[in-house]
């Protein structure tokens, strides 16, 4: 299986916890959410571009996607975020909560989101949890041909609105993930939901499965697959190596060196010299920096990971790696222009085992 990656990945990530013992059962209000909000339940109902319900407490929530100053387009061309004659809606949106006729909660979206008839960036929608059994609120957006972003929402019991963030374990939080171009989003066989954004570059799904904790998604696992009619299936150990690969070098290439600190297993070394990786993840990023950027460790970006037939004697997974240099030439050391690479599956989940070449 040859892999041509290139990291394309979703939007801002922020510094986060993987541990959900951290977190309070539902997260803080939000600054916008107003008792006072001065939108009439009836002008909602009249005039929101969607209306849903959500089922909380023996209470039902209603929610509505609205937008004073909505306005809406014609497209007069056929294209992959819209057909022609369609009506494209665009405006100031907010998410409002009604609970018992009166206004509970509205969260503001983003400015430039627009939605389009017939397409999952249609509006909001909902989507099932398989885990929790609730209803979740998911606003798509157009991305490409191949991929639409969608970020999901729910309510607590008193009808307040929130949005979900996506946890990594590596530590980074996402506001948002991103799907095909059809929205799906399937239940995976644990309980979790399974979030897979097609990459045109790379010409692969990269999967994520994250379970709902009632505040925030927690990961659950990560693989990527070239299997685009049934992304699930990549979810094997082949998959998930490569996805662990690709995220420590591609996080190294950026100097995310506390990211791939997550990724690198604690009994690697240097190549030349031997010098063991610490355990800490501080000390452990402190290390990777360091040897990417004084001890001459070619930490750029993965271009190609191909899987070995195989394992090696101790059962690791074994790939062969080529890099691209800042001005896009091939990495070559020698006569070598790939570079090998070992992953160890763990209790701790798979595990990078070496680093990347160095200049001798």
């Amino acid at each position: 299986m040859l892999l041509c990656l290139a990291l394309a990945v979703c939007p801002v990530s922020l510094p986060g916890s993987q541990q959900a013992t951290s977190k309070p059962a539902y997260p803080a209000p939000p600054v916008n959410s107003a008792e006072t909000a001065p939108t009439d339940a009836a002008v909602l109902r009249k005039n929101s571009l969607t209306h849903l319900a959500l089922q909380r407490g023996g209470r039902t929530i209603h929610v509505y996607l609205y937008a004073e100053d909505q306005k809406a387009d014609v497209i007069s061309a056929t294209f992959c975020g819209g057909n022609e004659g369609a009506k494209q809606y665009s405006g100031h949106y907010q998410l409002i909560s009604v609970a018992d006729n009166a206004v509970v909660s509205r969260l503001d979206i983003d400015p430039d989101d627009t939605f389009v008839e017939k397409k999952p960036h249609d509006g909001a929608r909902l989507i099932h949890d398989p885990k929790s059994g609730q209803y979740l609120v998911a606003i798509y957006q157009y991305e490409s041909c191949s991929i639409e972003s969608v970020q999901v929402f729910s309510a607590d019991p008193s009808g307040r609105l929130f949005l979900i963030s996506f946890l990594d374990r590596d530590g980074r939080t996402w506001k948002q993930s991103l799907t095909g171009a059809d929205g799906a989003v399937p239940p995976g066989a644990s309980g979790d939901l399974v979030f897979c954004g097609y990459d045109n570059a790379i010409g692969f799904d990269l999967c994520g499965a994250y379970a709902f904790d009632g505040a925030n998604f927690l990961e659950t696992d990560k693989w990527m697959t070239q299997d685009l009619e049934a992304p699930a299936k990549g979810r094997d150990e082949s998959g998930q190596g490569a996805r662990t690969l690709f995220e420590f070098l591609s996080e190294l290439s950026v100097h995310g060196y506390s990211e791939a600190a997550y990724y690198l297993d604690s009994n690697a070394g240097s190549p030349t010299s031997g010098v063991p990786v610490p355990i800490n993840l501080v000390q452990k990023a402190t290390f990777l920096e360091s040897y990417c950027t004084v001890k001459g460790g070619q930490c750029l970006t993965p271009v190609e990971i191909e899987r070995k037939p195989g394992a090696d004697t101790s059962g690791m997974l074994l790939f062969k790696v080529s890099f691209q240099t800042s001005d896009f030439k091939p990495l070559k050391i020698g006569p070598r222009s790939s570079f090998d690479f070992r992953v160890a599956k763990t209790p701790d989940g798979f595990k990078v085992v070496d680093l990347p070449p160095q200049i001798p």
